[in-house]
């Protein structure tokens, strides 16, 4: 469907709460993904995994997650690279272990809003997944992980606006008390 010019009224710049559990999919393990066109914004239908595989959930401190799509390239490269950073606080043996295992490999995350109007937001894409980086603080002020997923590629996409069905979701780890990792 071709984009209908829609005028724009003034919506509130208030930042929205931002569910705490973030949905990582490692790409490698994605069957299909749903349609989107070089102008779709909102991606109906699901992400199929592939048989038994499942997502991961990892806690992140609400207040730290940012989800900024940034647009850059010179003339005739224009794109956007998608980007999500939030921190993990303390450093459980399922985290560490999470860090190592999964270092270099790439994901599809989901992140939801919380409230009225909430948005669930996919971030990466077919061809164009996430990766992380990541940054320590084991110190006398804190002792948490700063993740940023980012794209390596400038892509054509911002996140969209998911409204597939959620993937299956690995249990926690016993005793966390954090939703997953």
């Amino acid at each position: 469907m071709p984009y209908q010019k829609v005028s724009l009224k003034k919506k509130s710049g208030a930042p929205s709460a931002v569910n705490s559990r973030i949905i990582l999919i490692p790409y490698d393990e994605i069957e299909a993904f749903p349609a989107r066109g070089a102008e779709d914004v909102k991606v109906t239908g699901p992400i199929t995994m592939k048989a038994s595989a499942l997502a991961i959930a990892i806690y992140a401190t609400s207040s730290t997650i940012d989800r900024a799509d940034t647009q850059e390239g010179g003339d005739d490269e224009e794109g956007f690279l998608q980007k999500l950073v939030f921190t993990h606080p303390g450093n459980s043996l399922e985290i560490e272990e999470f860090k190592q295992k999964w270092l270099g490999q790439p994901f599809i995350a989901i992140t939801e809003e919380c409230g009225d109007g909430k948005a669930t937001l996919i971030h990466g894409w077919s061809c164009n997944p996430l990766f992380f980086t990541l940054e320590n603080q084991r110190n006398n002020e804190a002792n948490k992980s700063t993740f940023t997923f980012a794209q390596k590629i400038r892509g054509i996409f911002v996140a969209g606006f998911y409204s597939g069905a959620l993937p299956a979701i690995a249990p926690e780890t016993v005793g966390s008390g954090s939703g997953g990792l």
